[in-house]
């Protein structure tokens, strides 16, 4: 293993040790249901992942808030895609997809096109600063993803994405398979 995920996980435990509460004993905490509760772990996981997804984000300039980075990277892949299409996959709804969009052609990221199609509807195109953006955004993605989930093996690590993707497509309609 590279010495960066090393650190990046020894950089992980200390954030954690700096949440720990310092004023009572919890290690006889009784987690109640939360023991066997996969929805409580999948949320808790969530926000971990999240806040350091966030935190390695920073020199990016592009943390803060849900949805950037998927909206950045799918309509990068998906030029022209349609702002409701793209909310359907990262699960917004209408009002948050329009707030989005709108912070991030504030921020010079993305331009909305009237369809060539279909002249009611509008598609996300990235700017040249946006496009520019991929590669970094791309590069954080995957390397906080490896650290984030570096202590688990690369079987583990494939069985846990088959699970959430089989949960993920259960649930979104239409989604793509994986090559």
């Amino acid at each position: 293993m590279a010495a960066g995920g090393v650190r990046g996980r020894a950089a992980a435990v200390d954030r954690r040790r700096a949440r720990v509460p310092k004023t009572a004993n919890y290690l006889d905490l009784d987690f109640d249901v939360f023991v066997d509760l996969l929805s409580f772990f999948v949320r808790s996981v969530n926000l971990l992942v999240s806040r350091d997804l966030d935190e390695k984000m920073e020199p990016v300039v592009l943390a803060g808030g849900t949805g950037k980075i998927s909206t950045i990277l799918l309509v990068g892949a998906n030029p022209g895609i349609r702002p409701s299409v793209l909310a359907h996959f990262i699960q917004k709804d209408r009002s948050a997809m329009g707030k989005l969009v709108e912070k991030m052609e504030r921020a010079g990221l993305i331009e909305q096109k009237i369809s060539a199609a279909e002249r009611r509807a509008k598609e996300l195109y990235l700017t040249s600063k946006g496009r520019a953006m991929v590669p970094k955004v791309r590069a954080v993605v995957r390397r906080q993803d490896d650290d984030f989930f570096g202590m688990l093996t690369g079987e583990e690590r494939k069985q846990l994405l088959r699970l959430l993707r089989k949960i993920y497509a259960r649930y979104v309609e239409m989604v793509p398979t994986a090559d």
